[in-house]
């Protein structure tokens, strides 16, 4: 009657044991997971602020001003235009 008492001890403390581990880790990948959703949400604000960066940087009105400030670009006059059609 002991032994029986004694394994059914030892069994419920490794239960027990095994509860607390599995909350533990519970708990912690819990946090980690809430970690990462904050993180995520800092990148979809940093990628919405590169995409509102990109459309002002690409704007049609600024790549033609550098052309022609940085490259010396210019128009070309009606003459010298050909339309090529296919």
């Amino acid at each position: 009657m002991v032994r029986v008492d004694a394994v059914l001890v030892a069994l419920a403390v490794a239960s027990a044991l095994g509860v607390i581990s599995a909350q533990h880790q519970a708990r912690r990948l819990h946090t980690a997971f809430e970690r990462e959703q904050v993180r995520a949400q800092a990148l979809e604000v940093e990628w919405g602020q590169l995409q509102l960066e990109q459309s002002t940087w690409a704007t049609h009105g600024r790549i033609e001003k550098l052309a022609r400030d940085r490259l010396g670009m210019h128009l070309p006059p009606e003459g010298q235009v050909l339309v090529v059609e296919p």
